[in-house]
């Protein structure tokens, strides 16, 4: 088992759990899905190593169905957030908890839209983030969200 400070960085974190799955005892991390929410069999919602959660880039699709929610770049990214939400409760854990975040926007010009519901949904304490703009996104989505999460409640040592 890995063992590392009370007050360890977020990158350091990252770097430990990594070099903990390279470990030749280390077993496949847990995969993380949610019948709640559609998925392709080629990747899971989520995988969780150690007591990070990493969330595969998630769209705003509504339900368990592919449709993308309706109205834009604001509804789609509240809906990619309540996504991950669900995602996050599978896994042991909630939107408190997210690290870190990356955006891709298909237009930057929708920058601020994407802000407005982000801080919506994650009010003024949101966690670190990065946005890029992708040309395209799978289903034709204006927004896809990828996340690290800390677990609610670490395994004990």
């Amino acid at each position: 088992m890995l063992h590392l400070p009370a007050r360890a960085s977020i990158p350091s974190l990252v770097l430990g759990a990594c070099l903990a799955a390279l470990s030749p005892a280390a077993a496949q991390p847990p995969r993380i899905n949610t019948d709640a929410l559609p998925r392709l069999e080629a990747f899971s919602h989520a995988t969780r190593v150690g007591d990070l959660i990493f969330v595969a880039g998630t769209l705003g699709t509504v339900g368990q169905s592919f449709d993308l929610a309706p109205g834009g770049i604001g509804p789609q990214t509240t809906q990619a957030l309540r996504n991950i939400e669900t995602i996050l409760e599978a896994a042991g854990s909630d939107l408190a908890h997210l690290a870190k975040c990356t955006v891709y926007l298909t237009d930057m010009a929708n920058f601020e839209q994407m802000n407005v519901a982000w801080v919506a949904v994650l009010g003024g304490s949101p966690p670190a983030r990065a946005t890029i703009e992708s040309p395209t996104l799978a289903l034709g989505a204006a927004v896809e969200i990828e996340c690290i999460a800390q677990r609610r409640s670490p395994e004990p040592n």
